[in-house]
Order: structure tokens, then C-alpha cells, then sequence
């Protein structure tokens, strides 16, 4: 009778995390680490499932317009939420910024000496610059705005390589294929001693770089994606974030630059 008991009770405690829900979170590809460690801890505290799809902004921004079934999408960068929202396919007042992101110029780790600053750029001996592909990839979007801001585009045409996502981009630089590629500071972070880092872009000359994150509207599970998006904005998550290199999304927030 006690064994009975006994197992009975384990039945009744383990049933919160049976029935646990799971989401489906559409993410940004450079904050693939972060939030994916993230998730854990919230698994663990809640017993409910976080799968993430990963991929660049704007081509995670296709996939929800067409019907893929996301509960919570992250972007890097602005345009692709206020796109979400002029279609009405955010759940009101569910949007916030999880975390925000700085711009850098990297080039191979055994890259021989010579370019030091985005100006550099133009020398002849940069042969190859990758850039995320700017109709979709947000961080190629910022790339542009830097070299719009330093007179640069027009000197690199015909030199530029892009990339369908930023980590695309980071391995091209990581594996020699090209003389420097423009990142975000974390993926820089990820790749370690792989890549080296040349400079920071100044942060007057592109839009704050930030990562909205909303609850997609007619989501069936949209109170368990919108503790999920809860749970990211938490103390516990902003030190996580702090410990990969982002910005807290309370740091981040702000008004676009104009």
C-alpha cells in the first residue's frame, strides 16, 4: 500500500512538467547560444519546452508571414517587428527588448598586419569584405549604414561578399575565404582566437543595434510564449546576456536614429 502511495504521489508531482507546453521561438541566428541557454534555465524552473528555428531576421520574418507555426519571433533589429506589428500579427503589448549588440570589423587570425579601422577598408589590399546580405540580414543592414556614413560603399563595389546570415558571414572570415567581414560584437566573442577583432563601429553611424522580441498573434500558445519573452527580460537572463556580450534589453531600448 505504502509502494502504491508512493508512486502515486511522484505521479501527481511530476504532472506540471508533464504537461508542460512547448513553443516554437523564431530567433535571430547571432543570439543562437544565448537563448538557447537561456531556455534551459527556464525549462528547468517552469517544465515547459522551449525549439527554437534560427536563421537571419528577414528570413524568419517570411516564414511567420507565410504561415509557419512561431508562438514568439526575436529579431536583430527593428524593421522586421514594426513589419510584424503594420501586419497586425503581434499580440498587443507583448513586444519588449531582450538585449542589445555592438558592431565590429574582423578580420583572419593570421591575417598579416595592416588594416586597423573601418577607413581602411578602401585600401587596395582588402580584396574581399563580407557583409550579411542587407535585404534580410539586419546585421548586414548596419554593415551598409557604416560604410554609407564613411564614404565607403561606392569604393568597395564589386568587393563585397555577402553572407545569408551573420554567422555566414563570420565564417568566411574565420576560414580565410575573405580579407575582413563586418559582425556583431558577440558572434566576434563566440568565434574566440579564430578571428581577430580590427575595430568597433562608433555607434553614431548606424541604428541601435537591439533585439525586439513580440508574441505572434493567433499563436495557440500565446500565454507560455509570453513568459518565455517574460522570463528573458528577467534578472537572472540580463546577467546571461551580460556573460555572452550583449547588452541588457533595458540598456538597449530606446528611439531608432534617425
Amino acid at each position: 500500500m505504502r509502494a502504491l502511495l508512493h508512486v502515486t504521489l511522484c505521479m501527481i508531482l511530476a504532472a506540471p512538467l508533464a504537461a508542460g507546453e512547448t513553443i516554437n521561438v523564431a530567433a535571430a541566428i547571432s543570439l543562437k547560444e544565448v537563448v538557447s541557454e537561456a531556455a534551459k534555465g527556464y525549462e528547468a524552473e517552469t517544465g515547459h519546452r522551449v525549439e527554437f528555428t534560427f536563421g537571419a531576421s528577414g528570413q524568419l520574418l517570411a516564414q511567420i508571414r507565410n504561415g509557419a507555426p512561431i508562438d514568439a519571433f526575436i529579431s536583430a533589429a527593428d524593421k522586421q517587428a514594426d513589419d510584424l506589428e503594420r501586419l497586425g500579427m503581434v499580440e498587443n503589448g507583448t513586444r519588449r527588448v531582450v538585449a542589445g549588440n555592438a558592431l565590429v570589423l574582423v578580420a583572419p587570425a593570421d591575417a598579416p598586419p595592416g588594416l586597423s579601422d573601418f577607413k581602411g577598408l578602401a585600401d587596395a589590399r582588402v580584396k574581399k569584405l563580407a557583409i550579411g546580405e542587407p535585404r534580410t540580414v539586419p546585421a548586414g543592414q548596419y554593415a551598409v549604414q557604416v560604410l554609407q556614413k564613411l564614404e565607403q560603399e561606392a569604393k568597395l563595389a564589386g568587393r563585397l561578399v555577402y553572407g545569408s546570415n551573420v554567422r555566414q558571414v563570420l565564417d568566411y572570415v574565420r576560414r580565410g575565404e575573405v580579407s575582413a567581414g563586418i559582425v556583431y560584437a558577440t558572434d566576434a566573442k563566440e568565434a574566440g582566437d579564430k578571428v581577430k577583432v580590427v575595430a568597433v563601429a562608433d555607434a553614431s553611424s548606424h541604428d541601435p543595434i537591439r533585439y525586439p522580441a513580440v508574441v505572434i498573434k493567433g499563436s495557440k500558445k500565446r500565454d507560455a510564449a509570453a513568459r518565455f519573452l517574460d522570463y528573458l527580460t528577467s534578472e537572472k537572463a540580463k546577467q546571461l546576456f551580460r556573460d555572452k556580450g550583449f547588452a541588457p534589453g533595458d540598456q538597449a531600448a530606446g528611439k531608432p536614429a534617425k
